[in-house]
C-alpha cells in the first residue's frame, strides 16, 4: 500500500467520524506508554533539552498507540514510526511556548513583542490562552509529533522537527520546485513522497494532521475534533498520570 499512498497528494478531506468511531476513541482511552510496539521508537525531544515538566517515559492514548500499530501494517517491515513527543504537561507546554518564542526573538530581533507572539502561536498552543483550546492537544494525550524510521535512519522531511519556517507547512513540497541552493530538485520530490507517505498512512487509520507542522497528528483530541466538527474530545490526560 506504501506506493499508493506515495501517488496521494496531501489533502485534508478527512472522512468524518461515526458514532462507533467515536465509541471505540472513548473506549480506549487509558493511559498508555507509546514504546509497547518495538517498531515505535520515543525520541523524547523535549527530555533532550531539558524543558520543565517533561517526563522520563512517554505516554499517549491506548487509543493512539492501537492506531500507530495499525498503520505500521501498511508500511513495509523495515519501516518503523519515530515519536518526538506525545502526551505533554501544562507546565512543558509553557516551558516550550517561551523557548519556542526565544528562538524566534534571536531570529527576528526587530520584531514587536506581539508579532513574536502570534508567530509563536502559529506552532504550539500557549496553555494560558484557553479561549483557543480548552484542553491543549498534547496535554489531552490525543496528539503525537511523529516521522518514520527506515532501516533505523529518519527519511528526510525537509525541515527539522519544530523547525518555524514555511518549509514545515506539511504541503509545502507538493508545490511545482523552487530553486533552493540546499534543496535540488531530485531531494524536492524525495521530501514529497515522504511527507505523503506518513500524512497518507496517519489519515487512512484515522488521524488528522496540524497543516502548519508536517509532525503534528492528532487522534480525538479538541484539535482533532475541530477538523472533524465533532463536539466530542478527549480531556486533559495530566491528573491521570501518577507525576
Amino acid at each position: 500500500m506504501i506506493d499508493q499512498f506515495k501517488e496521494i497528494p496531501i489533502e485534508s478531506n478527512y472522512n468524518l467520524p461515526t458514532e462507533e468511531n467515536i465509541h471505540w476513541l472513548q473506549e480506549h482511552s487509558k493511559v498508555t506508554n507509546i514504546e509497547d510496539n518495538f517498531r515505535i521508537k520515543a525520541l523524547h525531544s523535549y527530555k533532550e533539552i531539558k524543558l520543565a515538566g517533561t517526563l522520563n517515559t512517554m505516554y499517549a492514548r491506548q487509543s493512539v498507540v492501537l492506531k500507530l500499530n495499525q498503520a505500521l501494517e501498511y508500511l513495509p517491515n523495515n519501516f518503523s514510526f519515530a515519536i518526538f513527543d506525545a502526551f505533554r504537561t501544562i507546565k512543558t507546554q509553557l516551558a516550550l511556548f517561551e523557548f519556542i518564542y526565544n528562538q524566534q526573538k534571536e531570529l527576528y530581533p526587530n520584531l514587536t513583542h506581539e508579532d513574536l507572539y502570534n508567530k509563536t502561536r502559529e506552532f504550539i498552543v500557549n496553555p494560558s490562552e484557553i479561549s483557543r483550546y480548552a484542553i491543549p492537544p498534547h496535554n489531552s494525550g490525543g496528539a503525537i509529533d511523529i516521522s518514520i524510521l527506515c532501516n533505523g535512519q529518519l527519511l528526510d522531511m525537509g525541515t527539522e522537527f519544530d523547525a518555524v519556517t514555511p518549509m514545515s507547512y506539511t504541503n509545502f513540497f507538493e508545490q511545482s520546485y523552487q530553486i533552493n541552493p540546499e534543496i535540488s530538485e531530485k531531494r524536492w520530490n524525495e521530501i514529497r513522497i515522504n511527507r505523503r507517505i506518513l500524512f497518507n498512512t496517519l489519515k487512512h487509520v484515522g488521524f488528522t494532521n496540524y497543516d502548519v507542522e508536517w509532525w503534528h497528528y492528532d487522534l480525538g483530541d479538541c484539535m482533532w475534533a475541530d477538523i472533524l466538527n465533532e463536539n466530542w474530545y478527549y480531556p486533559s490526560m495530566e491528573n491521570e498520570i501518577m507525576l
